[in-house]
């Protein structure tokens, strides 16, 4: 299913027990990250899930590369930046989320994935 709309005006369709952000975070500027992980974090259910999945600016073995590509590419794009793990799930934590983790893939250099959890006592704001 799919919904178009502007996640920076807009509030996200809620009935998802996981939303995925799949090379999402990393377009888009700090301010406008915090605007859609509380979207996201309002969308949820308690107890349901975020997944973020976009390489990481830590990933190991690729700092060099995965900053001199991801420069160039955001550059192009003309906003984002490359987060660190460490970045984004403080970014979730900010955003209310628990039980932050960072999730070990098969190839790092390519992917990371970072996930929380809305608290299964938060009512839906």
């Amino acid at each position: 299913m799919t919904h178009g709309r502007n996640f920076l005006k807009d509030p996200l369709p809620p009935g998802a027990d996981v939303i995925s952000l799949v090379r999402v975070v990393h377009d888009h500027d700090d301010a406008a990250v915090a605007t859609l992980l509380r979207a996201v974090f309002a969308a949820l259910p308690p107890g349901g899930r975020v997944l973020i999945a976009e390489p990481m600016a830590d990933a190991p073995g690729a700092t060099r590369v995965g900053a001199a590509y991801f420069n160039f590419y955001l550059r192009a794009m003309g906003s984002g930046r490359s987060r660190s793990a460490a970045e984004l799930q403080g970014s979730l934590q900010s955003a209310e989320f628990v039980e932050v983790r960072s999730v070990q893939t098969r190839r790092p250099m390519l992917t990371g994935i970072v996930t929380g959890r809305k608290p299964s006592s938060v009512k839906n704001k």
